[in-house]
């Protein structure tokens, strides 16, 4: 974990600032938890698992994931929700948090996993991480599999092996959308067809700096919404109104002024105002907008 970078989330809040003003700008830390060394400690042995090359790509996840236009609610929004709606509560934060380390995980053919789901509880940072976590992750991972976005195979008292599955959750095979958009460009394969394949990445430190264990459902939920916007972009902010955030997300406007809170209070977001266009361009009308970069990750 980067020193500077907790030091700067410490005192992303006006009371934390002002503590550090009285206190002669010595900076103190509460002592980590018992959850949050364990998730440190496994969050670090994932990553050694992975290796160097993959551990730095971080996680690829499709757009289509966090934005579906062909879709009334895309599979981001749908996993958050134990219905038809909703911002995400804890059974929905942690379908997508689990879904989202495989991605991390499973890196290689044939994009499987077997871990003891103490590993995986202890990952996401859950309390009891032995026992009560456990039953959390098998029952999501069981949630997961009736969503069609893991297959999971029982080995008779050793760890289950999950296989993952496309992200759109139709049951269809996984395959990195790196590796498949590359295949589809050198076949020169059409736009609508490269569509469903391009991507964006979610760096490793959301796990190794212990954020995936405090990000609540609306936080993790603006987060993957704000990296899939930047996806190809040269400029680091983007912004959208609420309408929009619920026309391409499918999130409800509590979602978006919650999440966006969680991640400012977390030290993950800087909000700017700046004068913008609809389409980016400078002759064109233009209103002042607040304009969101991902920082600390």
């Amino acid at each position: 974990m980067n020193p500077g970078k907790g030091a700067s989330a410490a005192l992303a809040t006006p009371a934390a600032a002002d503590a550090h003003a009285a206190s002669g700008g010595v900076v103190s830390f509460p002592a980590a938890t018992e959850e949050e060394s364990q998730q440190h400690r496994a969050a670090r042995e994932f990553a050694e698992r992975l290796g160097a090359r993959r551990r730095d790509a971080g996680a690829p996840v499709r757009t289509i994931f966090a934005s579906d236009e062909t879709v009334e609610r895309p599979t981001l929004a749908q996993l958050l929700s134990g219905g038809s709606a909703g911002g995400g509560g804890r059974g929905g934060q942690l379908r997508v948090k689990l879904y989202l380390s495989l991605l991390w995980v499973c890196a290689k053919t044939p994009y499987d996993v077997a871990r003891p789901a103490r590993a995986w509880s202890a990952l996401l940072g859950l309390p009891d991480p032995e026992n009560r976590g456990v039953r959390r992750v098998q029952q999501t991972f069981r949630e997961l599999q009736d969503r069609h976005l893991v297959r999971l195979e029982d080995r008779g008292g050793f760890p289950t092996r999950v296989l993952v599955l496309g992200e759109k959750g139709d049951g269809r095979a996984y395959r990195p959308a790196p590796d498949a958009h590359s295949a589809l460009l050198r076949k020169q394969a059409d736009e609508e067809v490269l569509r469903e394949h391009r991507y964006f990445r979610v760096p490793s430190s959301l796990w190794t700096d212990g954020h995936i264990a405090k990000l609540g459902g609306p936080g993790l939920a603006m987060l993957l919404a704000v990296l899939s916007e930047r996806r190809g972009q040269s400029e680091p902010g983007v912004w959208f109104s609420p309408a929009r955030a619920t026309a391409r997300f499918g999130f409800a406007a509590s979602t978006r002024s919650q999440g966006l809170a969680e991640l400012r209070a977390l030290g993950l977001l800087r909000t700017t105002i700046r004068t913008v266009s609809e389409n980016g361009a400078y002759i064109d009308f233009a209103r002042r907008r607040s304009v969101h970069e991902i920082v600390g990750l």
